[in-house]
């Protein structure tokens, strides 16, 4: 989605990305009038956050790079 990044800044959006959505999970599971527990809410967190990263970094458009042959000439 947001195209081709350095790796640091990969690593800070997919680190910013699973702390956000694992401190909604362990909200949602610590709130007393939702029905989840605080062990399913951060692995439900979790998985939110490894998806939302994986949207984040990853490059839906993929570029083909094609590969250039060198022919070698008879002498």
């Amino acid at each position: 989605m947001l195209g081709p990044l350095p790796a640091l800044h990969r690593f800070v959006l997919v680190l910013a990305a699973l702390v956000v959505c694992i401190g909604l999970g362990l909200w949602f599971g610590a709130v007393p009038e939702t029905h989840v527990n605080l062990r399913v809410g951060l692995l439900a967190g979790a998985g939110a956050g490894v998806a939302a990263a994986f949207v984040l970094v990853h490059d839906f458009h993929r570029r083909e790079s094609r590969r250039l042959r060198a022919r070698r000439r008879p002498h």
